[in-house]
């Protein structure tokens, strides 16, 4: 559901806050679902918005005063006493979904810590427990909207409108694709055929910006007839993509891809490139077939259309304007910042929430943060940017299973940085000599981590302490008495120690709190 109202003077002041996963902050996926959003919401009135991950050290303060917290895609039981406080506060906590968590393909690397039951259903917990939910697309809402009452779809938007291209007919129209290892059975799907195609078209040459396992699918080609852009910054893509003629999406029609984003249709349109996309998913809704660019089916119908568009120049013309300009009327980020606007005021205003309580409160804490290092800020929007402390998390935290003592030695460096922080000591305990040290450690500087204290429990259940490790889930389960799995894991040690009617009736409980929408879903 959808609630508006029309902004104006009278609207209060608010900080919204766009929270990710840890992350390189330079991809396209922060880009567009935390970065470009809060730029676009800080253009309208009376709206301060900040972008950060949840590593970041300053991450407690944004989350305990910002008006609209919103959560892209984490699991993290240590936000549930966040949400509960935010809620007592009257403010605003949305949770976002923006991929297929249950559908992520087994080539993926995250999907070891997807597939495990009690992530997943920690994510189903926090979105149902936030105020709201909302999606990067409609097929995401359909599957998962049945999780939270008020949820909405808020697509990718272009933030950055290049330029307008100035095309000339050449002797050589340039076709490419660029992107991710992830998309590798997709291009595996038409490679053969591309290949056959460039091989009879003097007139036309392959672009690719992509891993070496994906070029490698292309080895056939005579080396005049092809070109590798080496992987870069989203700019680098970018700056890649202003060069094609012609940009091709192939997409398999899978659950998680049916869920994905149509940024690519909306990179090619924006930078003036002809868009044809596989008739997949987020293509069939924002791509209209002949107009603003193609569709296709099978490989054959790529090829003909390649063969269409190569020998006509002003189709070419036609199609990549009509498609810029659908971009620049729908889908440019800086007018629709105000979608979401609405969509939170709107939610506050129904929890009850005091305007005048908000009043000078939401540019007092920007101003404050603004003051912060790594703080970039550009007009009311701010992008609190790694510093030296947040890029040792994120990479030692990439790094545990392959460098672990130089991953440990980087958590430390980390703690010594920012002593305040319990998540350097939280990280570090699974590779540390004496976890149980740490583990206490990251629990005095945040007494409400369930995280940390579920840890514990196991730290001392490893080393045979049993008791000790109920406690900890004891100690766990009061912090926040609706989560079942401090439930679920006293219960394996109540077993452990042969105390299993104790632990049967604890499993009961822990069942029993699971709320019925998520063990009942509706379907999709």
């Amino acid at each position: 559901m959808t609630h508006r109202r029309t902004p104006g003077s009278s609207s209060p002041p608010l900080l919204i806050a766009q929270m990710d996963s840890p992350q390189d902050e330079s991809t396209g996926d922060f880009y567009y679902r935390t970065y470009a959003p809060a730029v676009g919401m800080a253009h309208c009135r009376n709206v301060h918005a900040v972008s950060l991950t949840n590593i970041h050290r300053l991450k407690r303060k944004v989350m305990r005063e910002a008006d609209v917290l919103v959560m892209n895609n984490i699991c993290d039981a240590d936000l549930l006493p966040v949400i509960r406080e935010r809620k007592a506060r009257g403010k605003l906590t949305v949770y976002e979904l923006s991929d297929d968590l249950d559908e992520i393909p087994p080539s993926n690397p995250i999907r070891e810590f997807y597939a495990q039951t009690s992530n997943m259903l920690l994510i189903k917990r926090l979105a149902h427990y936030c105020d709201a939910l909302q999606f990067s697309s409609p097929e995401l809402m359909r599957k998962y909207g049945y999780l939270n009452p008020n949820h909405a779809v808020f697509p990718n938007h272009i933030l950055e409108i290049p330029p307008e291209r100035r095309v000339r007919r050449g002797d050589t129209v340039a076709v490419g694709w660029g992107g991710s290892l992830g998309h590798l059975h997709d291009m595996e799907k038409i490679a053969q055929r591309l290949i056959e195609w460039i091989r009879t078209k003097e007139n036309a040459s392959l672009h690719l910006m992509c891993d070496e396992q994906i070029w490698r699918l292309f080895d056939k080609l005579p080396e005049n007839r092809e070109e590798r852009h080496p992987t870069g910054s989203r700019r680098d893509y970018y700056s890649f993509v202003s060069q094609l003629d012609i940009g091709i999406a192939p997409l398999e029609d899978t659950p998680f891809n049916r869920s994905r984003s149509d940024v690519k249709f909306l990179e090619y349109a924006a930078h003036g490139t002809v868009p044809v996309v596989q008739a997949t998913g987020p293509y069939l809704l924002s791509v209209q077939h002949g107009k603003t660019g193609f569709l296709y089916s099978s490989p054959d119908e790529l090829i003909s259309t390649l063969d269409l568009l190569v020998s006509d120049f002003p189709l070419r013309m036609k199609i990549s304007s009509a498609a810029r300009k659908y971009v620049l009327r729908e889908r440019n980020q800086l007018k629709r910042g105000q979608d979401r606007t609405e969509f939170y005021r709107g939610l506050l205003a129904g929890l009850g929430a005091s305007s005048e309580s908000r009043a000078g409160n939401a540019e007092t804490i920007f101003d404050e943060l603004c003051r912060c290092e790594g703080a970039r800020r550009s007009g009311r929007h701010l992008h609190l940017a790694p510093t030296r402390c947040e890029l040792l998390l994120r990479d030692a935290l990439t790094g545990m299973s392959q460098y672990p003592s130089q991953c440990r030695e980087m958590f430390m460096e980390a703690a010594r940085i920012k002593p305040d922080l319990y998540m350097p000591y939280l990280f570090a305990a699974s590779l540390s000599e004496d976890p149980v040290a740490m583990l206490k450690t990251a629990i005095e500087k945040n007494p409400s981590s369930i995280v940390s204290m579920l840890h514990l429990g196991k730290a001392y259940s490893s080393r045979g302490m049993t008791m000790e490790a109920i406690e900890c889930c004891r100690s766990a389960a009061e912090i926040f008495p609706e989560y079942e799995q401090p439930y679920i894991e006293c219960a394996n040690y109540l077993n452990a120690i042969g105390l299993k009617q104790e632990g049967i009736a604890l499993l009961q409980k822990a069942i029993a709190l699971i709320p019925a929408v998520i063990k009942n879903p509706r379907p999709g």
